[in-house]
C-alpha cells in the first residue's frame, strides 16, 4: 500500500476455484494501478473505489513489463487473479501485489470475469488448467 495512505474496506468474496486440493500453485505478481481504465468495477463498492474482482484474466502490461493488467483478447495470457484487490487509482504508488493462479488449478468458470469471451484463450494458454 502507498506510503502515508489508509484505506478500509469490506466486500464478499468469491470463490473462483472449483475444487482445491492445494497442488494449484499461485504466483505473487504486481497490478499496474496507471492503467485503471482497464480494470473491470465492481459495481456494488461505493464510487471513487477501483476494485478488481477475484476471476479476472490477467496479462503482463506493455507498457511496464513486470506488471500484470487485465487481458483485453491481446497479449498473452498470463493467469486468473486469485483474490479482489482494491487499487488506488491512477497512480504508480497505488500498484498492489496480488496472487496469481496459473498452474494445475481447476476454475470454476461462472467466476472468471470474461470467461464467455476468452474461453478458447484460456484452455490453450493455461493448458494445465481446468475449466469446469
Amino acid at each position: 500500500m502507498p506510503f502515508n495512505i489508509t484505506r478500509s474496506a469490506q466486500f464478499l468474496e468469491k470463490e473462483i476455484l472449483k475444487l482445491s486440493d492445494g497442488s494449484e500453485l499461485a504466483k505473487s505478481v504486481v497490478l499496474d494501478a496507471t492503467d485503471v481504465a482497464s480494470w473491470p468495477m465492481d459495481t456494488t463498492i461505493p464510487p471513487g473505489r477501483t476494485i478488481v474482482p477475484a476471476g479476472t484474466i490477467l496479462k503482463l502490461s506493455a507498457t511496464n513489463t513486470t506488471q500484470y493488467v487485465k487481458y483485453n483478447g491481446t497479449g498473452r495470457i498470463e493467469g486468473i487473479l486469485a483474490h479482489s484487490v482494491e487499487l488506488l487509482a491512477n497512480a504508480t504508488a497505488g500498484d498492489e501485489p496480488a496472487p496469481m493462479y496459473w498452474h494445475t488449478a481447476v476454475f470454476a468458470t461462472a467466476a472468471i470475469v470474461g470467461f464467455t469471451n476468452y474461453a478458447s484463450a484460456l484452455a490453450s494458454t493455461l493448458n494445465t488448467c481446468k475449466f469446469e
